[in-house]
Formats: C-alpha cells, structure tokens, sequence
C-alpha cells in the first residue's frame, strides 16, 4: 500500500486541490481534498490511472451503480469520459488523497503494439488491445505498489535519468492496465459462452469454484496445458499466477461476505479455505487488515 505523500503547505483549493508534475508524454498529479463534497467532476483527454492513499470516494460512472473507491485500490479511466465523486470522509485534519497519472494515447498504442509482437496472448484470445470506453477497478498487488512507488519517487525526487525511468515505469503500468483490462473482458466473454478460449475456461473455472477446493491439476486438464505452459502462459495473460489470481478472487469475495454481515468463520470456510489461520493470513497480506479489523472499519 502507498504511503500518504506529503501535504500541500498552502493548498489553494479544499476540494480536490491538485499538484502536478509533468513528464515526457505523461501527467502526474496529487489529488487532495480537505472536506467533504459530492458530484465534483473529473475528465482527462487521455486515458487516466487513478490511485487511492488514504480516505473514501464514491465514483459515479454514466448510469451505472455508484461503487466506492479505497486505499491499495486503481481505478483507470477511458479518455473524454466524465466520472463524479463524492467525498464522505474528507476533513481537514485527515484529508482524502488520490494520485493520477495521465497517459497520452499513442504511447499507450505503441506500447501495446510492442506487447503483441514480443508477448503476444494464448492461442484464441487476441490480440492485446486497451478498451478506451469503459472503467476498470481493481485492487493493488505488492508487485503494482512497488511500480507504483518507483514513478511517484522519480517524479517527486528528480532523481538522475528521471525521464528514461519514468518511461519504464510507466510502461510496467501500461502492461498491469492491459492485463488488467483482459481479465475483465476475458470473464465477461467467457460468462457468455458455453465453449470459449483457454483462458476464458480457465477464469470460468475458478470463479465458479471459489467455494471448493481447486487443484492446479483441474485447470492443467481444463485448458489440456502441463503445468509448465500453464503458469507461463497464465502470468503473460493475467500478469499473475493462478494460485495468486485464485487467493485474489477469494479475497474479493471474503470482502463482499464481510460487508453483508457474515461471520469472519462462516466467511472463511465459504471462500474455499481449510484453516482460518490461513484465511486470516491471506486476508491479511492482501488487504493489510485482519478481517474482523476489516468488519470493524465498515462500521
């Protein structure tokens, strides 16, 4: 999780006051906002990587279910889409922070089109392309706050070949938005077939099986992959392991349990684990909080 980056001495705005910092083909910027508001807009010309610190938004996108956006949590915006939010924690003492960071299109295509000649995805499911039309949500691993931190620090420190390291930086996230992007077209896709690619079985698979035990052995014999090919293939499409996609997928539906009042032993033994000892320490590692201290907050 990214640490709180210092406050603005003098902040011209309480409501999202914003410092930037500009590089080669990319914007960053620190988002602070001193107390609360509702519906302030926000609209980028380009594709826009946004990235909660500390606090509580609520984003509201064209006419769909409003969704809260928290610290360890990214949000990616399509390019000339307007979104709202709504601050419902912000005070003055204990200020909302969000970064961004603003991606120029014909970067981002020209990355993807390097992506596609050197790592191009598993047989049937395309070629790599970024849907600039719709959001994508979804939670920090340690691998993604490590990048992340890297291009907050060469922005913020102007340290030596500060451009030639944002570059790469900013490539490692391109790649984590595209993998990203993936998964959530692959589900989608694969929701709607009865029969589709390996991958989209795969995902298929697990997400209908999160309440059981899921053996590697299932996913070789779904996808007709060794374990080898499997994981290789897997990582290059999803930018994670199985085993790591699977504990994710878990952690998301342990949190949604939790928040609808399910006990932390019911939640644990529902979510496919064996032990609470490991639920808890799963649980831990992905959202840096016990789960009752998880159940506690919502309150």
């Amino acid at each position: 999780m990214l640490s709180p980056l210092p406050l603005d001495l003098k902040p011209q705005k309480l409501i999202e006051n914003r410092r930037s910092f500009g590089g080669n083909d990319i914007e960053f910027s620190i988002y602070d906002t001193y107390e609360e508001a509702c519906r302030v807009e926000l609209q980028a010309s380009n594709p826009l990587y946004c990235g909660m610190i500390t606090g509580k938004k609520i984003i509201h996108f064209k006419d769909d279910e409003p969704f809260g956006f928290l610290p360890n949590e990214s949000l990616v915006l399509p390019s000339s889409q307007k979104i709202h939010i709504d601050f419902p924690e912000a005070e003055h003492s204990k200020p909302t922070q969000c970064i961004t960071i603003e991606i120029e299109k014909n970067k981002l295509e020209n990355i993807v089109g390097r992506i596609n000649e050197k790592h191009p995805r598993m047989e049937g499911s395309g070629d790599w392309e970024y849907e600039d039309a719709n959001y994508v949500h979804f939670p920090n691993n340690e691998r993604f706050n490590q990048n992340l931190e890297q291009i907050v620090r060469c922005f913020m420190d102007k340290q030596p070949y500060r451009d030639l390291l944002i570059d790469l930086n900013a490539s490692r996230l391109i790649i984590h938005m595209l993998q990203s992007e993936a998964r959530k077209v692959l589900f989608r896709a694969a929701e709607n077939k009865t029969c589709g690619t390996k991958m989209q079985n795969i995902l298929l698979f697990i997400n209908q099986n999160l309440r059981k035990r899921i053996a590697i052995k299932d996913l070789e014999r779904i996808s007709h992959m060794s374990k080898s090919s499997l994981f290789r293939s897997f990582k290059n499409e999803m930018g994670i392991s199985p085993i790591d996609y699977i504990n994710s997928e878990r952690m998301k539906l342990a949190a949604k349990m939790l928040r609808n009042g399910t006990s932390v032993t019911q939640t644990c033994y529902d979510c496919g684990f064996g032990s609470q000892t490991h639920f808890i320490k799963t649980f831990k590692n992905h959202f840096k909080m016990t789960p009752r201290q998880y159940k506690k907050n919502l309150n």
